[in-house]
């Protein structure tokens, strides 16, 4: 018995299952041998194991797969501190830490994201307006990451006015969790990024006060804490500047462990680590991993008829080896060889299969797997 065959698209490139069958043209079995711990079966030798390509003449079914789709909710810190004039030079903050966002945008590894954008404060003439401004809704509504909206947005916005960090946190989560309920398999995070504490500078007391109910680290973490709890949505933070040990606080009740810190004096390195804040970021979320479509009635899964293929922009193919714990880093595994239910590719395939626009991923059943010893 054989599948349908089926093919699922992704922004940027496509990826397909294809299976190489047993001696009756099937790539599943009456039984389910998983691979020995060396990744190779019981007599076979490197030579004799894995198709050409997807059009050798063992493949006999494609089926569609898709990287799960990632979608990053950006609450972004403009408040004075970040480059304010007279007071706060924007060279040091709000310039770099914007550039750096803009190039990630545009980075290829990007280029399967999802993202959206608020600042905050938002109606930011006095602190009552600010903390009650409804920061569930984004200046960018969620759109692929290399929607020159970001960059217009960017290039739009200021700094100032204070830090109601709680209000907008909960916005963002509020905005996440809509996203959630409308693309139930996708995963979606939060990301903070600020440069201080919440609260306010109140020139009427000359103290900086919290300015919005509540508005202070212990219930800007039990936010980030009920979010991941209840709704499985993770806060990852950014911190923008020194003595900002306090947002791990909110980090590690967000489930992301540590807030990531930047710093800020030297501009040129305040961007160049904003890219690879938000790039640890974008690595922990777009997993390369897929689920293998279930056997036919009666039938189970042969592990050693299965390859994945990389298809280049150029149409060249490459065949990826099967490589038991990524001892590889341009091969794949299963989630579990005594029991495959997802294939996840390498870090070096993933970052190749990220990239490549035109390209494509193909996942081959019915043929010998290729196996990779490295």
């Amino acid at each position: 018995m054989r599948h349908g065959m089926f093919t699922v698209a992704t922004g940027s490139f496509l990826l397909a299952m294809v299976a190489c069958g047993s001696e009756d043209g099937s790539q599943f079995t009456d039984t389910n041998e998983p691979p020995p711990g060396n990744g190779v079966p019981n007599g076979a030798s490197l030579s004799d194991l894995g198709p050409e390509g997807t059009a050798s003449a063992c493949v006999n079914q494609l089926s569609g797969a898709e990287l799960t789709p990632a979608n990053l909710v950006i609450m972004y810190d403009k408040s004075g501190s970040m480059g304010d004039l007279p007071d706060f030079d924007p060279a040091l903050k709000w310039n770099p830490v914007n550039a750096g966002m803009k190039q990630f945008f545009a980075d290829p590894y990007s280029s399967t994201l999802r993202a959206s954008l608020q600042f905050f404060p938002q109606n930011d003439i006095d602190i009552p307006t600010a903390c009650a401004f409804s920061y569930a809704t984004p200046k960018v509504a969620l759109t692929m990451a290399s929607d020159p909206a970001f960059v217009s947005t960017l290039d739009a916005t200021k700094p100032q006015g204070g830090t109601p960090t709680l209000p907008a946190l909960n916005g963002a989560i509020a905005y996440a969790k809509s996203i959630q309920a409308d693309r139930p398999e996708d995963k979606t995070v939060v990301v903070l990024v600020t440069d201080g504490e919440p609260g306010f500078f109140d020139p009427t007391k000359n103290a900086f006060v919290p300015g919005c109910p509540n508005n202070d680290i212990a219930h800007v973490a039990g936010a980030a804490r009920e979010a991941f709890t209840s709704a499985k949505i993770p806060t990852f933070v950014i911190g923008v500047g020194p003595s900002l040990d306090k947002l791990n606080t909110v980090a590690s009740a967000g489930g992301t462990g540590a807030a990531i810190m930047v710093n800020v004096n030297d501009p040129a390195k305040t961007k160049s680590q904003i890219v690879n804040a938000l790039g640890q970021i974008r690595k922990s979320v777009v997993a390369c991993d897929f689920s293998i479509p279930p056997a036919p009635e009666g039938e189970e899964l042969d592990p050693f008829a299965v390859n994945v293929a990389l298809t280049n922009a150029d149409g060249s193919e490459k065949i990826l080896g099967y490589s038991v714990e990524c001892g590889s880093a341009e091969g794949w595994r299963y989630d579990n060889p005594a029991s495959p239910k997802r294939i996840i590719l390498c870090s070096a395939a993933c970052d190749a299969a990220r990239t490549s626009p035109t390209g494509k991923i193909s996942l081959a059943f019915g043929c010998k797997t290729q196996i990779d010893l490295r």
